[in-house]
Parts: C-alpha cells; sequence; structure tokens
C-alpha cells in the first residue's frame, strides 16, 4: 500500500558493523556501550566472567567506561577499531627501597586514583604524596650510560629484557618495556596471524639502554615485610640508579611523572610493564611511626638512595652521620628479624587463616584435649591442633614450579598449589581453585628429595615421579624455611600414602625446621661479625675514592658511636631530619626560559612553600612564597606559564621537552598538600572528594 503525501516517513536508523577486537558487532548510533558488551559477549560463547572488562579506543586513547553513553555521545564511528579487555592488569612496582612486586593495578582510573589503591594495599598513608614514573622513558635521558656502552653491546639488549623476581615470583620474559598497545589481552585465543603480527611489530620497536634494563632487575629482597629495610650491596645497585649526569637530564627525569588526570593505558602502559612508585612531592604529613611503620621505611630508603648515589649533595661530616645512622639501622633490622623469626616459629600462622568453622572446631579439640583424661602427650602444643584441624586435610599456598626440558615448562613460574591426602593440584592462581587443575600428581610412591642452600635462601623439593619413560623430575620451590618444612613434611607422608591429618606430620615438620635451624651459622659469629662492616655500602663513591676502607671504616664506627643507642624507628627518624636539612632537599628543578630575562636558559625550583629562580650552576637568584600567589595560567597552544604575585607577574616558557602541564601540576599539590592541616581538608574523609579537589588544582585542562 503506497504511503500518503500527507504522512511523513520516518527513516531507520542506519547500522554498520563495528570491529571490536577481531569480532564485528553490529551496531547502531544509538546504542549504549553496556548494550554493545552484552551483544560481544553473547557473540563470544565463551563462559567466563567479564565483569572485569571494558572496551578500549586505541586510536582516540580512550575509555569507553561509561556503559549508558551511546556510541555517538563518544564519537566512535564505523572506521573505529576497539579492543575488549580487562581493566585491571598487572604491572611490576618498584618500591623506593629497590624491591619489585607483582602487583594488579586499575588501568582505567586516574594516576591518582591507582596509587591511592596500591598504597592502600601495601599499608601507605597519605597516598597523594607519592606517584608513579616512567621507567620505559629513561632510554631518552640517560645518553651519556648509553654512549659508554659499546655498540656490540647495545645490539644485544635490542627487543630483550631479564626475567623479573618478585616477592617469591617469577613472572615470563617481556618482549619490551616500550608500549605498543597493540595487543591488550582479550577474552580470545590469538590467532597464528596475531602473534607474528605481534612479533613483527616487537622486533621494530626501539632499542632499550642499559639504564632501563638495568632497573629491570633491580629486586634486592624477596622479604614480605615492607617495614623492615633489606640489606644490598651498594655496588650492585650502584651502577642501576637513576643518576642524571648533567642539569639537563636531572630536568628532564623531573618531568617523567605519570599525569594524574589521566590512567595508566592513556600514557602508553602495558601490562607487565615496570613502573617505578616513589614520594613526588616532599611535604610529609601526620608522620606517625605507630601507624607509618612501611611509609617510614619506604621514605627513608629513598632518601638512603638519593644521598648514596649523591643525586643530593652533603658535606662530609653529613655523610659520616648518614652512614652512622644506616649502620644502626641495618643492625636494628637485623635484631628485630632475628626475633621476629623464633617468634613465628611458635606460632601458628594457619590459624589466622581459617574460617570460623574451622577455628571453632579447633578450639573444641583444644578444649577437648585440655580437659581429657586419656593425653598422653601433653607437649602438643595449639599449634598442631590448629594446624590439624584448619584446613580439613589440605594444604594450599604459592609455590613455584620447574620441571624437565622436554615439558612446556623450563623456567619457575609460580601457581597455586593444593594438597589433598596424597593428591597434589596446582592451578593458575588461587580464585581458579575450584575449576579444573593445570594437573594433578599422584605422590604416591615418588621420591622425595631435599634441594636446599641456606646461605642463598634457596628451599626446594624435587620430586622424582614414576612414569612409563622413566622417573619425572620436578622441582618446587618455596619462599621460606616454614614453607618449605610445612611442604616437605607433607609431601615425605604422601610419597608413604599418609596425609596431613596425622599426628606424625606435626613431628616431622617440627624435625625439618630443627634441622634447618642446625644448619645456619650460630648467633655468635652474628654478634661477632656485626661491625665487620664493608664501608663501601654506607657512602657515595666520591668518600670511597678519597679514602681508604680502613679509614673510612674507622670514622663510621666513631660517629655510629653518638647513635648507637637508638632502636630502629628511631634512627629512621633521625636520618629524614639529617636528609631534610640538606640545602638541596625538596626542590625539584626544570629549565625554563623566562620572559623578561636575556639569558637562554635558567632553573626554576619548585619546592613546597617556594619557587625559585636560579642559575644553571644552583645559585638562587630570587624565591618567591607560594603563599602570596594570587593565580597561575597556562597557555597550552604556546606552552608558557604566568604566576602572578602580590608584587609582580613571571613569565616562563619550560625547554626540552618538559610539559608546562608537570610544572603546573607540582604547584597545584603543592596547594592540596597545604591544605590538609586545615579544617577545610580534615572535614573531607571521602577519597573522591580529596581526589576532585587535587584534580580542581592540578588538572586545569579537560
Amino acid at each position: 500500500m503506497p504511503v500518503p503525501l500527507s504522512q511523513p516517513s520516518i527513516p531507520r536508523q542506519l547500522s554498520w558493523s563495528l570491529m571490536i577486537d577481531s569480532t564485528a558487532v553490529v551496531v547502531t548510533g544509538s546504542m549504549t556501550i553496556g548494550s554493545v558488551m552484552v551483544q560481544l559477549v553473547n557473540r563470544l560463547d565463551i563462559s567466563q566472567d567479564f565483569s572485569d572488562y571494558a572496551l578500549w579506543w586505541s586510536k582516540a586513547n580512550i575509555w569507553l567506561t561509561n556503559t549508558k553513553w551511546t556510541l555517538d555521545q563518544y564519537g566512535v564511528q564505523s572506521d573505529a577499531h576497539l579492543n575488549f579487555t580487562s581493566i585491571h592488569k598487572s604491572i611490576r612496582l618498584q618500591l623506593p627501597d629497590l624491591r619489585v612486586l607483582s602487583i594488579t593495578a586499575n588501568f582505567s582510573v586516574s594516576v591518582f586514583a591507582a596509587v591511592s589503591k596500591l598504597c592502600k594495599d601495601l599499608g601507605i598513608r597519605h597516598a597523594e604524596e607519592l606517584s608513579l614514573l616512567h621507567s620505559s622513558k629513561l632510554a631518552s635521558t640517560n645518553v651519556a650510560n648509553e654512549r659508554r656502552t659499546s655498540p656490540r653491546r647495545r645490539r644485544h639488549n635490542i627487543g630483550t629484557l631479564n626475567r623479573h623476581n618478585s616477592m617469591g615470583d617469577s613472572l615470563a620474559n617481556n618482549s619490551s618495556t616500550v608500549s605498543t598497545l597493540c595487543s591488550p589481552t582479550t577474552p580470545r585465543l590469538r590467532s597464528a596471524a596475531t602473534n607474528k603480527t605481534t612479533e613483527s611489530t616487537v622486533r621494530h620497536q626501539r632499542p632499550i639502554s642499559n639504564l632501563s634494563k638495568s632497573l629491570n632487575s633491580l629486586v634486592t629482597n624477596v622479604d614480605g615485610n615492607l617495614a623492615r629495610t633489606p640489606a644490598t650491596p651498594l655496588k650492585n645497585v650502584l651502577s642501576q640508579l637513576i643518576k642524571p649526569t648533567n642539569i639537563i637530564e636531572k630536568s628532564r627525569l623531573n618531568g617523567l611523572w605519570y599525569d594524574s588526570s589521566k590512567s595508566l593505558m592513556e600514557q602508553n602502559t602495558n601490562e607487565n610493564d615496570l613502573i617505578l612508585l616513589r614520594f613526588k612531592y616532599f611535604a610529609y604529613y601526620d608522620l606517625n611511626p605507630k601507624f607509618d611503620a612501611i611509609r617510614l621505611n619506604q621514605l627513608y630508603e629513598q632518601a638512603k638512595w638519593s644521598v648514596l648515589s649523591e643525586d643530593i649533595d652533603c658535606t662530609e661530616e653529613e655523610m659520616m652521620t648518614f652512614a652512622a645512622l644506616q649502620l644502626q639501622i641495618q643492625i636494628q633490622s637485623h635484631q628485630s628479624s632475628s626475633t621476629l623469626t623464633s617468634s613465628n616459629n611458635d606460632m601458628g600462622h594457619e590459624y589466622d587463616n581459617a574460617n570460623d568453622y574451622d577455628i571453632d572446631r579447633a578450639l573444641e579439640c583444644l578444649q577437648d584435649s585440655l580437659l581429657g583424661t586419656n593425653i598422653t602427650n601433653t607437649s602438643q602444643s595449639t599449634n598442631t591442633l590448629i594446624q590439624k584441624f584448619s584446613s580439613n586435610g589440605e594444604l594450599c599456598d604459592y609455590l613455584r614450579l620447574l620441571k624437565s626440558r622436554r615439558f612446556t615448562f623450563k623456567t619457575l613460574k609460580r601457581y597455586w598449589f593444593v594438597m589433598r591426602d596424597t593428591q597434589l593440584t596446582y592451578y593458575a592462581n588461587e580464585s581458579q581453585q575450584h575449576g579444573t587443575p593445570i594437573e594433578k600428581i599422584s605422590l604416591k610412591g615418588c621420591e622425595i628429595l631435599p634441594d636446599v642452600h641456606i646461605s642463598s635462601k634457596k628451599y626446594a623439593i624435587r620430586l622424582m615421579i614414576p612414569s612409563l619413560d622413566g622417573m619425572n623430575d620436578t622441582l618446587i620451590r618455596c619462599s621460606t624455611d616454614e614453607q618449605y618444612a610445612k611442604w616437605m613434611a607433607a609431601f615425605r607422608l604422601a610419597s608413604k600414602g599418609r596425609s596431613i591429618n596425622e599426628q606424625s606430620y606435626e613431628t616431622e615438620r617440627e624435625s625439618i625446621l630443627a634441622l634447618l635451624n642446625m644448619q645456619r651459622p650460630s648467633s655468635s659469629n652474628h654478634q661477632q661479625n656485626k661491625f665487620d662492616i664493608q664501608s663501601e655500602n654506607f657512602v657515595s663513591p666520591k668518600f670511597v675514592k678519597k679514602y681508604k676502607t680502613k679509614q673510612l671504616t674507622e670514622r663510621i664506627l666513631e660517629a655510629h658511636a653518638a647513635v648507637s643507642n637508638l632502636d630502629g624507628t628511631e634512627a629512621k627518624l633521625r636520618y629524614l631530619k639529617a636528609w631534610q636539612a640538606l640545602p638541596e632537599f625538596g626542590i625539584t628543578t626544570f629549565i625554563v626560559k623566562f620572559k623578561d630575562s636575556n639569558k637562554r636558559e635558567e632553573l626554576l625550583g619548585i619546592a613546597s612553600n617556594r619557587l625559585l629562580r636560579m642559575t644553571l650552576t644552583g645559585d638562587t637568584l630570587k624565591t618567591w612564597w607560594i603563599s602570596r600567589m594570587r593565580s597561575w595560567n597556562v597557555n597550552w597552544e604556546n606552552r608558557s606559564v604566568t604566576i602572578e604575585f602580590d608584587s609582580e607577574t613571571i613569565h616562563f616558557l619550560p625547554l626540552y621537552g618538559i610539559e608546562s602541564k608537570c610544572i603546573h601540576e607540582f604547584i597545584g599539590a603543592y596547594i592540596f598538600l597545604a591544605m590538609r592541616s586545615t579544617r577545610t581538608m580534615s572535614d573531607i574523609n571521602d577519597l573522591i572528594q580529596q581526589e576532585n579537589l587535587f584534580q580542581r588544582l592540578t588538572a586545569a585542562y579537560s
């Protein structure tokens, strides 16, 4: 039937195919992001939890996280290519004490929010004082180190990366620290063509400098206690620390901070990239040793390495004071770790991880044992009962696995192991425990061999598993001696067809621990070698070259006599106080060109309470107090910065590729930090409100 001329026709909305990864989804411009994701998940036909997934538009460099917005509102058209990827990804986070942790970060929120979550997980208060540093961009700043490397070695460095161990983990090899964002994690398996494309992309990436490579290998201690300083020989890490050779490199390093208003993904960060967590702003609020043990130790570590690497200059007397305090902290840390280890052996860790039902059962068994009359073994401890009944016959923990070369596993990898009766199963992680395991191993009839090296703190168990081809060799490595004793005892019982529910399990575990303790050096040897120090680990290289080792040792011990009565916390606070008293403390410098000056280059110094105009040699020409600042503005087109004070207005232009946004963020952040003690700021306990205030002061553009 023909449509009457008087009746207007309603145009149908055109549909088109949108490419998401390698899947084409038919959409319209009025479809919401949530509807597109639902349609995509239905097309994938994969039984998986996609609640952590979102759409990433690599060309526009934005996340499509607002599921109520339509494609037209985001400006997505038919030529767009989206990626369906998880918003939480693993990164390798290097702490100020140079330990590298494998940790999960949110790639879709601002860096300010991501750092706040990371610091909350690590137990660090006042996360607004910290931020993240790019490690993949250090190649362009350390020109001197790259120039000193031979061409042959530089060719071998192309496209390679060392393996990274963190907190007892072993991560897979990464092809490069350079971010490409060409292949984010997707729920679909990659085809052979995709793998070839990825390999060719990696092959054409720019080479990594020696500094970037060495930063990735800075793993100094596998101890999980972040409040205790690890003992790290200076010669092992000094050449790998970020040490600018001139004022230009130092200015560029200060410009490598992440933009706090953008997400990690928006700033070319890939999964498993190495990122540096550092204290960015030198204004430390409410530093309470009672609540800030980890924060205090990490701050001390950053101060220590800045002194030892000569990033901040100090006199000879000041250096000896720093060395004496460092020695006292190291002695106190060793004593506390020894005390903690001995006390942990008497405590039931399994009791802390048990659920309520298991705890009730353990308490009931304990009560029956104490009130019963037929108990023959009166030395049975509470730890035995709790360990026996808290896990319902299971032993679960993260361990590392190494199989023989004929298997696909050629390196140590971290898995979640579950021991039940005589069956050993392992999974990729703890969340997959109730799913299908990677492999099941029957330990009955296996040969269990120890592979322990006490001095190197390597605790491994070698399993000789019988098969049709002979004996398969499998190596399982533990992180601590306590963990090794638990699993070694369980494996020995399982090889005999027995389980950990038997009373002999605890006896076996204690005998293994006693044997390990006998193999350790006696405490008297530790006391004799306590002051047998290596002076080059306590002073910067210029003093090592200036004095002989014996002279340095005598001077350090002489200065140590004045601080030998301090405990570890007091020594760290004294170290930080001496660090803050240095003339160069807390000044972040940038090379700029002032509008009213005939000089080509000058320095702009930004401190917590003032701005400084300085020469390239570090001499201060003029000081402006931030409290007298009326306003500051940035011209985003020509990158110039204008700051108005009570008496004058200054104009300058950042040089050597430094973004004006970086300087703008430093000024706004210090104003934000100065407001923390005010009533207005103290009333804001919500993290979202604090972030909004921080972004209003630092992110001047949307």
